[in-house]
């Protein structure tokens, strides 16, 4: 990982930083920093952050019930990275609306074009429709998103979950920050 120091005007690589891997040095690919809150992968740009904090991973999780007869339930979970630089973690579900786990700047210094975001192929039930594209670079200069959803009409219970790793890239496609991400829905009706 490049360590960089601000001029005033621009980053300028000063050194390289390498750890020991057990047989050679190699080059430090990310690193992470206390950010007042949670310790966040470094990059002088961007940055993701850990929901729940010193988790290592964005993990969103949201139970919704309907308790009546007969009933409906449905419970939604979703990042975005939206075009202005913020990042928003959230989920709704039948009387909530929409409520945020999270909301900070993603982007840190630089244009939104200067950026892609890449959401691995998710292992186990896809995203819902609408959400942004996977295993894609997408440019960062209109909204990204990608959500869950699972919903229960009558009695029963409907889960669904998944499993990625959420990537910025840059303009070269090289990745700058990587996180895991789990995503976890479930809708109960009596």
């Amino acid at each position: 990982m490049p360590l960089k120091v601000w001029d005033g005007s621009a980053w300028n690589v000063m050194a390289q930083m390498k750890v020991w891997n057990g047989s050679a040095w190699v080059a430090l690919v990310a690193g992470k920093v206390w950010n007042g809150s949670a310790w966040v992968q470094f990059h002088p740009g961007v940055q993701l952050q850990e929901y729940p904090a010193s988790s290592g991973n964005i993990g969103l999780n949201h139970y919704s019930e309907d308790l009546g007869s007969p009933g409906a339930a449905n419970s939604f979970v979703k990042i975005e990275l939206n075009s202005s630089g913020t990042a928003t973690y959230s989920y709704a579900d039948q009387t909530t609306g929409g409520v945020d786990y999270l909301s900070y700047s993603w982007r840190l210094t630089g244009a939104n074009t200067d950026y892609y975001a890449f959401m691995d192929a998710p292992s186990g039930d896809p995203f819902y429709t609408g959400s942004s594209a996977t295993a894609t670079s997408l440019q960062l200069n209109t909204t990204r998103s990608w959500s869950l959803y699972a919903e229960q009409f009558g009695s029963g219970t409907t889960v669904k979950s998944n499993s990625s790793t959420l990537r910025i890239k840059n303009s070269a496609g090289t990745d700058i920050v990587t996180i895991p991400t789990s995503f976890y829905v479930e809708a109960f009706v009596l």
